[in-house]
């Protein structure tokens, strides 16, 4: 194996590797943040008494944040992951702010 090919492979390896820090950030990060976002507009338009409101909100987004961790993870191209959740956040920031 000559040098260059192994320095390339380590480049690779290194960006690799920074692509899944990268997605395990987004799916922290940014799947807590849709978590809290849809949590917080089903306290707004659910119809229930307050306890069983905030006990289904919660209850959801524990799922929904589930779900997005396993979709950040199911993505393949890091560019759709990224417009993905930022488009989404911004779709419920707007919602949000209208309700």
């Amino acid at each position: 194996m000559s040098k260059s090919a192994s320095k390339n492979a380590g480049q690779e390896l290194a960006l690799y590797r920074w692509q899944v820090f990268g997605r395990i950030l987004i799916a922290v990060l940014g799947g807590y943040l849709f978590a809290l976002a849809v949590g917080i507009l089903l306290t707004q338009i659910l119809p229930l008494p307050r306890g069983s409101l905030v006990m289904s909100a919660v209850l959801a987004s524990f799922a929904l944040y589930a779900t997005a961790i396993i979709w950040v993870f199911s993505v393949k191209s890091f560019r759709t992951l990224l417009i993905g959740v930022a488009g989404t956040l911004i779709l419920l920031a707007l919602v949000l702010f209208l309700v």
